[in-house]
Protein backbone atom coordinates (compact mmCIF):
# COMPACT_ATOMS: atom_id res chain seq x y z
CA UNK A 1 0.00 0.00 0.00
CA UNK A 2 2.66 2.75 0.86
CA UNK A 3 4.53 2.38 -2.34
CA UNK A 4 0.91 2.90 -4.24
CA UNK A 5 0.88 5.57 -2.54
CA UNK A 6 4.47 6.77 -3.42
CA UNK A 7 3.67 5.52 -7.21
CA UNK A 8 0.46 8.25 -7.01
CA UNK A 9 2.12 11.18 -5.07
CA UNK A 10 4.67 11.03 -8.19
CA UNK A 11 2.29 10.17 -11.01
CA UNK A 12 1.54 13.29 -13.84
CA UNK A 13 -1.13 15.54 -13.11
CA UNK A 14 -4.03 14.99 -15.49
CA UNK A 15 -3.93 16.56 -18.78
CA UNK A 16 -6.95 18.71 -17.70
CA UNK A 17 -4.58 20.65 -15.34
CA UNK A 18 -1.71 20.67 -17.13
CA UNK A 19 -3.37 22.55 -19.94
CA UNK A 20 -5.44 24.90 -17.43
CA UNK A 21 -1.41 25.80 -15.56
CA UNK A 22 -0.09 26.57 -18.99
CA UNK A 23 -3.20 28.84 -20.34
CA UNK A 24 -2.43 30.99 -16.97
CA UNK A 25 1.35 31.12 -17.88
CA UNK A 26 0.37 32.50 -21.26
CA UNK A 27 -2.44 35.45 -20.01
CA UNK A 28 0.19 37.38 -19.00
CA UNK A 29 2.51 37.70 -22.07
CA UNK A 30 -0.48 37.78 -24.32
CA UNK A 31 -1.55 40.65 -22.18
CA UNK A 32 2.15 42.33 -22.75
CA UNK A 33 1.62 41.41 -26.50
CA UNK A 34 -1.04 43.23 -26.64
CA UNK A 35 0.30 46.45 -24.63
CA UNK A 36 3.56 46.18 -26.83
CA UNK A 37 0.95 46.23 -29.73
CA UNK A 38 -1.46 48.70 -28.96
CA UNK A 39 1.82 51.34 -27.93
CA UNK A 40 3.24 50.87 -31.41
CA UNK A 41 0.16 52.27 -32.80
CA UNK A 42 -0.16 54.67 -30.78
CA UNK A 43 3.03 55.81 -31.34
CA UNK A 44 2.98 55.39 -35.16
CA UNK A 45 -0.20 57.34 -35.76
CA UNK A 46 1.67 60.40 -33.38
CA UNK A 47 4.69 60.07 -35.68
CA UNK A 48 2.53 60.68 -38.71
CA UNK A 49 0.10 63.23 -37.25
CA UNK A 50 3.71 65.04 -36.64
CA UNK A 51 4.71 65.03 -39.85
CA UNK A 52 1.38 66.28 -41.61
CA UNK A 53 1.33 69.49 -39.32
CA UNK A 54 4.76 69.91 -40.39
CA UNK A 55 4.53 69.78 -43.99
CA UNK A 56 0.71 70.71 -44.49
CA UNK A 57 0.96 73.78 -41.96
CA UNK A 58 -2.00 72.55 -40.21
CA UNK A 59 -2.92 74.82 -37.39
CA UNK A 60 -5.85 74.32 -35.17
CA UNK A 61 -6.83 77.54 -32.92
CA UNK A 62 -9.64 77.57 -29.95
CA UNK A 63 -12.30 80.09 -30.57
CA UNK A 64 -12.31 82.90 -29.65
CA UNK A 65 -8.75 82.18 -27.69
CA UNK A 66 -6.19 85.68 -26.73
CA UNK A 67 -3.29 84.44 -28.43
CA UNK A 68 0.09 86.88 -28.15
CA UNK A 69 1.58 87.53 -31.33
CA UNK A 70 4.51 87.65 -29.02
CA UNK A 71 4.85 83.61 -28.30
CA UNK A 72 6.92 82.98 -25.37
CA UNK A 73 8.31 85.70 -23.21
CA UNK A 74 11.08 84.83 -21.36
CA UNK A 75 13.54 87.23 -22.01
CA UNK A 76 13.34 91.10 -22.04
CA UNK A 77 14.33 91.06 -25.82
CA UNK A 78 11.72 89.14 -26.57
CA UNK A 79 9.18 90.79 -24.72
CA UNK A 80 9.92 94.35 -26.62
CA UNK A 81 10.78 92.35 -30.13
CA UNK A 82 7.76 93.44 -32.53
CA UNK A 83 6.84 89.94 -34.48
CA UNK A 84 7.79 89.20 -37.68
CA UNK A 85 4.49 89.09 -38.78
CA UNK A 86 1.23 91.62 -37.78
CA UNK A 87 -1.21 88.87 -38.40
CA UNK A 88 -2.94 87.11 -35.10
CA UNK A 89 -6.09 85.56 -34.38
CA UNK A 90 -7.49 88.05 -31.93
CA UNK A 91 -10.87 89.53 -32.34
CA UNK A 92 -11.37 93.03 -32.27
CA UNK A 93 -12.56 93.02 -28.17
CA UNK A 94 -9.62 91.24 -27.26
CA UNK A 95 -7.01 93.26 -29.98
CA UNK A 96 -8.48 96.39 -28.26
CA UNK A 97 -8.23 94.89 -24.86
CA UNK A 98 -4.52 94.02 -25.63
CA UNK A 99 -3.51 97.67 -27.47
CA UNK A 100 -4.78 99.20 -23.87
CA UNK A 101 -2.10 98.14 -21.51
CA UNK A 102 1.10 100.25 -21.31
CA UNK A 103 3.77 99.83 -18.89
CA UNK A 104 3.44 101.99 -15.22
CA UNK A 105 6.87 103.09 -16.01
CA UNK A 106 7.88 105.62 -18.46
CA UNK A 107 11.83 105.56 -17.79
CA UNK A 108 12.80 101.96 -19.54
CA UNK A 109 15.82 100.44 -19.10
CA UNK A 110 16.71 99.62 -22.41
CA UNK A 111 17.53 101.60 -25.30
CA UNK A 112 14.53 102.48 -27.38
CA UNK A 113 14.36 103.25 -30.92
CA UNK A 114 11.23 105.39 -31.61
CA UNK A 115 9.09 104.48 -34.64
CA UNK A 116 6.99 105.81 -37.12
CA UNK A 117 4.05 103.05 -37.48
CA UNK A 118 2.91 104.00 -41.25
CA UNK A 119 -0.97 102.31 -41.46
CA UNK A 120 -2.25 101.55 -44.74
CA UNK A 121 -5.89 101.71 -45.38
CA UNK A 122 -6.55 100.21 -48.36
CA UNK A 123 -9.09 98.16 -50.94
CA UNK A 124 -6.55 95.67 -52.11
CA UNK A 125 -3.10 96.08 -53.87
CA UNK A 126 -0.58 99.07 -53.26
CA UNK A 127 -0.11 100.42 -56.64
CA UNK A 128 2.53 102.69 -55.88
CA UNK A 129 4.30 99.93 -53.47
CA UNK A 130 8.03 100.35 -55.29
CA UNK A 131 8.09 103.93 -54.14
CA UNK A 132 7.28 103.37 -50.69
CA UNK A 133 10.35 100.45 -51.11
CA UNK A 134 12.60 103.02 -51.45
CA UNK A 135 11.53 105.53 -49.44
CA UNK A 136 11.69 102.88 -46.60
CA UNK A 137 15.13 101.55 -47.75
CA UNK A 138 17.69 101.92 -45.29
CA UNK A 139 15.89 102.65 -42.53
CA UNK A 140 14.39 99.31 -41.13
CA UNK A 141 14.98 100.24 -37.49
CA UNK A 142 12.80 103.59 -37.73
CA UNK A 143 9.52 102.30 -39.03
CA UNK A 144 6.88 99.64 -38.59
CA UNK A 145 4.00 99.21 -42.08
CA UNK A 146 0.48 98.01 -40.85
CA UNK A 147 -1.96 96.99 -43.78
CA UNK A 148 -5.99 96.74 -43.39
CA UNK A 149 -7.30 95.97 -46.88
CA UNK A 150 -10.51 94.00 -47.36
CA UNK A 151 -11.22 90.64 -45.91
CA UNK A 152 -10.79 88.58 -49.20
CA UNK A 153 -7.73 90.28 -50.63
CA UNK A 154 -4.30 88.30 -50.04
CA UNK A 155 -1.04 90.13 -51.46
CA UNK A 156 1.59 88.73 -53.33
CA UNK A 157 4.54 90.64 -51.83
CA UNK A 158 7.74 88.46 -52.07
CA UNK A 159 9.92 87.56 -48.63
CA UNK A 160 12.62 90.78 -49.51
CA UNK A 161 9.84 93.83 -49.40
CA UNK A 162 8.60 95.78 -46.69
CA UNK A 163 4.75 94.85 -47.22
CA UNK A 164 5.97 91.27 -46.57
CA UNK A 165 3.59 89.59 -44.41
CA UNK A 166 2.33 93.20 -42.65
CA UNK A 167 -1.78 92.85 -43.62
CA UNK A 168 -3.29 92.39 -40.49
CA UNK A 169 -6.72 91.04 -39.59
CA UNK A 170 -9.67 92.89 -41.50
CA UNK A 171 -13.20 93.27 -41.63
CA UNK A 172 -15.41 94.80 -44.54
CA UNK A 173 -15.12 98.75 -44.68
CA UNK A 174 -17.62 100.85 -46.70
CA UNK A 175 -17.03 104.66 -47.76
CA UNK A 176 -18.67 106.84 -45.28
CA UNK A 177 -19.68 104.57 -43.01
CA UNK A 178 -18.55 103.83 -39.50
CA UNK A 179 -16.76 100.88 -40.47
CA UNK A 180 -14.36 103.16 -41.55
CA UNK A 181 -13.65 104.41 -38.22
CA UNK A 182 -13.39 100.76 -36.80
CA UNK A 183 -10.76 100.06 -39.84
CA UNK A 184 -8.98 103.21 -38.42
CA UNK A 185 -8.88 102.30 -34.88
CA UNK A 186 -8.02 98.55 -36.18
CA UNK A 187 -4.64 99.70 -37.77
CA UNK A 188 -4.03 101.42 -34.74
CA UNK A 189 -4.65 98.96 -32.21
CA UNK A 190 -1.98 96.74 -34.14
CA UNK A 191 0.52 99.61 -34.21
CA UNK A 192 0.22 99.44 -30.24
CA UNK A 193 1.20 96.03 -29.66
CA UNK A 194 5.06 97.10 -30.69
CA UNK A 195 6.04 99.37 -27.85
CA UNK A 196 8.44 100.97 -29.79
CA UNK A 197 5.93 102.55 -31.97
CA UNK A 198 5.81 106.39 -31.26
CA UNK A 199 4.25 108.17 -33.86
CA UNK A 200 1.31 107.17 -36.53
CA UNK A 201 0.52 108.12 -39.61
CA UNK A 202 -2.64 107.29 -41.79
CA UNK A 203 -2.50 106.48 -45.60
CA UNK A 204 -4.30 105.09 -48.26
CA UNK A 205 -3.22 103.43 -51.35
CA UNK A 206 -3.23 106.65 -53.27
CA UNK A 207 -0.57 108.30 -51.12
CA UNK A 208 3.09 109.16 -52.03
CA UNK A 209 6.08 110.25 -50.31
CA UNK A 210 7.35 113.36 -51.81
CA UNK A 211 10.03 113.85 -49.29
CA UNK A 212 12.66 111.45 -47.94
CA UNK A 213 12.71 109.21 -44.73
CA UNK A 214 15.10 111.21 -43.02
CA UNK A 215 13.39 114.48 -43.65
CA UNK A 216 9.82 112.99 -42.83
CA UNK A 217 11.39 111.27 -39.33
CA UNK A 218 13.30 114.42 -38.41
CA UNK A 219 9.93 116.78 -39.31
CA UNK A 220 7.59 114.31 -37.07
CA UNK A 221 8.99 113.46 -34.52
CA UNK A 222 10.39 116.77 -33.59
CA UNK A 223 6.96 118.58 -33.69
CA UNK A 224 4.61 119.02 -30.57
CA UNK A 225 1.32 118.75 -33.11
CA UNK A 226 -0.39 116.67 -34.95
CA UNK A 227 -1.65 116.97 -38.50
CA UNK A 228 -4.34 116.38 -40.40
CA UNK A 229 -4.87 116.96 -44.42
CA UNK A 230 -7.92 118.55 -45.43
CA UNK A 231 -8.98 120.72 -48.62
CA UNK A 232 -12.15 122.97 -48.96
CA UNK A 233 -13.60 122.92 -52.14
CA UNK A 234 -16.69 125.23 -53.45
CA UNK A 235 -17.85 122.32 -56.13
CA UNK A 236 -20.24 119.03 -55.45
CA UNK A 237 -17.50 117.32 -53.93
CA UNK A 238 -16.40 119.72 -51.76
CA UNK A 239 -18.90 122.30 -49.81
CA UNK A 240 -21.62 120.75 -51.68
CA UNK A 241 -22.13 117.76 -49.92
CA UNK A 242 -23.14 119.42 -47.12
CA UNK A 243 -26.90 119.31 -46.28
CA UNK A 244 -27.81 122.12 -43.85
CA UNK A 245 -30.79 119.77 -42.65
CA UNK A 246 -27.86 118.74 -40.29
CA UNK A 247 -27.30 122.22 -38.60
CA UNK A 248 -26.93 123.18 -36.50
CA UNK A 249 -25.41 119.66 -34.63
CA UNK A 250 -23.45 119.34 -37.57
CA UNK A 251 -21.78 122.08 -38.90
CA UNK A 252 -20.44 122.39 -42.18
CA UNK A 253 -16.72 122.27 -41.37
CA UNK A 254 -17.63 118.47 -40.80
CA UNK A 255 -16.99 118.28 -44.29
CA UNK A 256 -13.87 119.02 -44.08
CA UNK A 257 -13.62 115.56 -42.00
CA UNK A 258 -15.38 113.30 -44.89
CA UNK A 259 -12.92 115.52 -47.60
CA UNK A 260 -10.31 113.81 -45.85
CA UNK A 261 -12.19 110.16 -45.54
CA UNK A 262 -12.50 110.65 -49.29
CA UNK A 263 -8.50 111.14 -49.60
CA UNK A 264 -8.00 107.81 -47.39
CA UNK A 265 -10.29 105.48 -49.65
Amino acid sequence: MGMEEGIKDNASPPPNLRHTNQSRALLPMRGLQVFLLFFVLVLGISVVSMHMIKYLKIQTFAPSTLISPYGERDTLESFIKPPSSVWHFMNDSELLWRASMEPGIYRYSFKRVPKIAFMFLTKGPLPFAPLWERFFEGHESFYSIYVHALPNYRSGFPSSSVFYRRQIPSQPVAWGEMSMCDAERRLLANALLDISNEWFVLLSEACIPVRGFNFVYNYISRSRYSFMGSVDENGPYGRGRYSYAMGPEIGQEVVLIQLLLAKLM
